[in-house]
C-alpha cells in the first residue's frame, strides 16, 4: 500500500504543476492520453477475455473426445463384439447411463453395429437419463453421421457442425443446438465392427459464452466458418444456415470488412467505423485427429473430409463505436469540469487523475498475477509452471545443463481437511508452500498444480536432488501449528532429471509422477528417483 500511495503522490505532484502552468494544453493532452490508454486497455482486456473463453471451450471439447476414445477401447465392448452376450450389453448400457447422468452434456450416447443398427442407446431425457429398451432401438444406417463415421480409420473422429437438432424432418423447438461426435470401432483383428456416437448438447457451450458476455463490455458472438451466427446478441440472427427466412443474416454480410480479416487469421483485432472487433479461433479437433461431415448446408461438400485445422469457429467480441464514443464523451466532459475546478482547487482533479493512472497500472499487474499465480498460496500455477519448465528445457539444451523435476503429493492432507475443515486445509497449504520455498534456492521454481500437489524445478541441478528431497520431507514432517489445532503430514516425492530421464516436458512430468506413486506404494513420506 505504501508503494501505491507513494506512486499516487508522485503523479499528483507532476500533474498539479503541469495543470497550473499550461491549463489549456493539459486538457487536450490528458484527453488524448486517456482515450488512447482506455482503448489500449480495452483491447488487452478483450484479448484476455477471449483467450480465457477459448481455453475453457477447448478443454471441454477435448474432454468430450477423450470420453469418446475411452469408450471405444472398452473391454466390455470388445467382448460384446466377439461373443454378443447380453451381460456385456448390460454392462455397456449401465456405463453409458452413468456417463450421461454425471456429465449432463450428452443428449444421446449410442453404439451402432456395422449395419447402422443401434445396439445400445442412452437418452438424457432433459436430466432423467434412461437406457432405451430393445424395442426402441432404431436403424440409422442411412444417416450421414453413421456413414461418415464408418468411413473413418482407427483413431479418426467424426465431428458434425454445430447446428440445430432435427426431429421428423423439422427443426426441434425450442431450439436444441447439437454437435455429433463419432468414432469407428474395430475388433482384435482390426475389422470395422460399428461406431460410437455422442450427441453433445451444444447449448451448454453457447450458454457459457452468454454468461461471459454479461461480464464483458463487448458483445460476445460465435460464428461458423461460413460467417453465420451460432451465438449472437440478437437471437433472431442465429442459425441463418438452417432457417430459410434468416438466410441473409450473417456476420460476414453485416460486417464484411471485419470478416475479411477475421476469417483469414487465427486471432485478430481491428478498430474501424463499426467499433472494436476482437476475434479468436476454436479448432474443435485436437491436432492429428480427422473429421468428416455430411452437412451440405454448413460445408457445401457432403463427402469432404476435414482436417483438424479446417474445421473451426470464431469467437468474436464486438464493442459498437457508439459505446466507445460514449466513453470518450464522458471522459472529455470530466476533463473540462476538472479544468474549471482547477482554478478553484487544482489539487482535486490532479489527485483523481493520478489515482486513476496508478490504479490502472496496479490493476493490470493484478490481472497478470491472477492468470499466472495460485490465489491461495501465491505460488506459480500450472500455466506459469509449464511456461517456466519449457524455458528451462530450452536453456538446458542450449548450454548442456542438467536440472531436476520434483512431483510432490502431500500425505495425510485429506485427513486434516476432513477432520479440521477446509479453512484448516487452506491454512495448511499456505504454510506448506512457505516451507517448500525455504528448502530451495531463489532461482528454483515451486508451483502448485492443484489440490495438494506441488512441483519443483531445480535449476542446473540433478545429482543432489535427493538431498533437497530429503530436506523437504524432514521439513514437512515437523508439526504445523494451525489456528484450530496442530497437524501432521508427510510428502511423497517423485524425481526425474534432464537429460537422463527424458528430453521433453511430457516425459519428465510423466516419469516424475510415476516415481511419486512408487514413493506412495513404498510407504509414503519418502522419495523415489525415476528409472
Amino acid at each position: 500500500m505504501k508503494d501505491v500511495n507513494k506512486t499516487i503522490f508522485r503523479y499528483f505532484f507532476l500533474i498539479f504543476l503541469f495543470f497550473g502552468l499550461v491549463l489549456s494544453g493539459t486538457i487536450g493532452m490528458v484527453y488524448n492520453l486517456e482515450s488512447k490508454g482506455y482503448l489500449k486497455r480495452l483491447e488487452l482486456e478483450e484479448q484476455v477475455n477471449l483467450k480465457l473463453q477459448l481455453s475453457v471451450i477447448k478443454n471441454n471439447l477435448d474432454a468430450i473426445i477423450s470420453d469418446l476414445l475411452f469408450l471405444s477401447k472398452q473391454n466390455e465392448l470388445q467382448h460384446l463384439i466377439n461373443d454378443n452376450e447380453q451381460k456385456y450389453k448390460d454392462l455397456i448400457s449401465y456405463e453409458y447411463l452413468e456417463l450421461c447422468r454425471n456429465k449432463r452434456i450428452y443428449d444421446q450416447i449410442r453404439y451402432l453395429d456395422r449395419t447402422g443398427m443401434e445396439i445400445v442407446r442412452v437418452n438424457y431425457n432433459s436430466g432423467d437419463p434412461k437406457i432405451v429398451e430393445q424395442s426402441g432401438l432404431q436403424f440409422k444406417g442411412n444417416r450421414y453421421y453413421f456413414k461418415d463415421t464408418s468411413a473413418l480409420e482407427a483413431n479418426e473422429v467424426f465431428l458434425s457442425p454445430l447446428d440445430l437438432n432435427i426431429e421428423n424432418g423439422e427443426i426441434e423447438k425450442p431450439f436444441k443446438p447439437m454437435i455429433r461426435f463419432g468414432v469407428p470401432i474395430f475388433d482384435n483383428k482390426k475389422n470395422k465392427r460399428g461406431v460410437i456416437i455422442f450427441n453433445y448438447l451444444g447449448g451448454k457451450l453457447i450458454d457459457s459464452l452468454r454468461e461471459a458476455a454479461t461480464l464483458a463490455l463487448g458483445n460476445i458472438m460465435l460464428v461458423n466458418a461460413e460467417g453465420y451466427w451460432l451465438c449472437s446478441p440478437i437471437k433472431d440472427d442465429e442459425w441463418g444456415f438452417m432457417i430459410k427466412e434468416r438466410n441473409n443474416r450473417k456476420f460476414s454480410l453485416s460486417y464484411p470488412k471485419a470478416w475479411k480479416e477475421i476469417s483469414s487469421s487465427d486471432s485478430y483485432q481491428i478498430y474501424n467505423k463499426n467499433g472494436l472487433f476482437t476475434s479468436a479461433t476454436i479448432y474443435p479437433l485436437r491436432e492429428g485427429l480427422k473429421s468428416s461431415t455430411g452437412s451440405a448446408i454448413a460445408f457445401g461438400d457432403s463427402e469432404k473430409k476435414l482436417r483438424s485445422n479446417e474445421y473451426y469457429w470464431k469467437i468474436i467480441s464486438h464493442i459498437p463505436v457508439n459505446d466507445l464514443k460514449s466513453v470518450n464523451r464522458s471522459l472529455l466532459f470530466k476533463l473540462f469540469l476538472m479544468a474549471f475546478l482547477l482554478f478553484l482547487l487544482a489539487s482535486i482533479p490532479s489527485w483523481i487523475i493520478s489515482k486513476a493512472i496508478v490504479q490502472r497500472k496496479f490493476h493490470q499487474m493484478e490481472l497478470y498475477r491472477s492468470a499466472n499465480y495460485d490465489k491461495l498460496t501465491d505460488l506459480p500455477n500450472r500455466s506459469l509452471f509449464h511456461d517456466r519448465l519449457t524455458q528451462t528445457l530450452k536453456q538446458s539444451r542450449r548450454y548442456d545443463r542438467e536440472f531436476a523435476l520434483m512431483f510432490i503429493d502431500l500425505d495425510g492432507f485429506k485427513l486434516v481437511n476432513d477432520t479440521l475443515g477446509h479453512d484448516a486445509g487452506d491454512e495448511l497449504l499456505i504454510k506448506t508452500a512457505k516451507r517448500l520455498l525455504s528448502c530451495v534456492r531463489e532461482s528454483d521454481t515451486v508451483a502448485r498444480m492443484g489440490g495438494d500437489e506441488f512441483t519443483i524445478i531445480l535449476q542446473s541441478i540433478s545429482k543432489n536432488a535427493e538431498s533437497v528431497a530429503q530436506k523437504i520431507i524432514n521439513n514437512l514432517s515437523d508439526p504445523f501449528k494451525l489456528k484450530k489445532n496442530n497437524a501432521q503430514i508427510g510428502a511423497s516425492i517423485g524425481i526425474s532429471s534432464f537429460p537422463d530421464n527424458g528430453d521433453d516436458m511430457e516425459t519428465l512430468l510423466k516419469k516424475a509422477d510415476q516415481a511419486m506413486y512408487e514413493a506412495k506404494k513404498g510407504g509414503k513420506n519418502g522419495y523415489r528417483l525415476s528409472k
